[in-house]
């Protein structure tokens, strides 16, 4: 008897799963159709677009490199503007030849500098912190120090080699400042930072060997003496 109803209970399990099959077959069809179609569009229609998109764009920095060697500095400003403009993984790197062009074509620095701190930032990649490091260069002359400290941000604090290229601004900033013991401190700290470039601490040691030691590093003066007191003299 207990088979006769397990057989029971089991058909009528089957006619349900048959029932929810049907009614939910149209769905499950779909969304597997949608599947494979957004994985074919993905494959031969997004993939390929994108791989021509970057060959355009390569060859388009190609051109405008080409451009600038051959001293064609108009077509070569034209060229990496537009580039920038599209704001590309390219467009950083498209800056900075922008930004030599404008230097060396125009001879205008302020123009290079402002197109380096337009995509300069220490929040970024390698680009554009060196954007950042270049733009404070061509404007170190028109900054005072702590205006360049504050453009310059948290990248003179990094144990890097861009680090120590800020750090060695920053001292070259307060000699011109006239802050000799500034100066000399950045110099001392350069000469023995283990992330700065060789060329970086050759600077540095140079540097030192030339500007004037500061008061506060001089030796202290001996004492001077008082003058003994006169005894006075008695009546003999």
């Amino acid at each position: 008897m207990t088979d006769i109803f397990s057989e029971v209970d089991q058909n009528v399990r089957e006619e349900r799963l048959a029932s929810l099959w049907v009614r939910w077959r149209p769905f499950v069809y779909g969304s597997i159709a949608v599947l494979i179609g957004s994985v074919a569009i993905n494959e031969f229609l997004i993939k390929p677009q994108a791989e021509a998109a970057r060959v355009a764009r390569s060859a388009e920095l190609e051109a405008a490199v080409k451009a600038l060697e051959d001293g064609q500095y108009e077509e070569a400003e034209a060229a990496f503007k537009a580039i920038v403009a599209k704001e590309s993984k390219l467009s950083p790197l498209a800056a900075h030849y922008l930004a030599q062009v404008q230097l060396e074509g125009r001879g205008d620095a302020a123009a290079a500098a402002e197109t380096l701190a337009a995509i300069g930032g220490t929040e970024g990649g390698p680009y554009e912190r060196l954007a950042l490091l270049k733009a404070a260069y061509f404007r170190a002359d028109t900054l005072t120090l702590p205006e360049l400290e504050a453009t310059l941000g948290t990248l003179a604090t990094e144990d890097t080699a861009m680090g120590a290229l800020s750090r060695e601004l920053i001292a070259a900033k307060a000699y011109a400042s006239g802050d000799i013991a500034r100066a000399r401190t950045e110099y001392n700290r350069l000469k023995f930072d283990a992330a700065a470039p060789a060329g970086v601490v050759q600077r540095a040691e140079i540097a030192l060997a030339a500007i004037p030691v500061a008061a506060d590093e001089t030796a202290p003066a001996a004492p001077t003496e008082t003058p003994a007191e006169e005894t006075p003299e008695t009546g003999q």
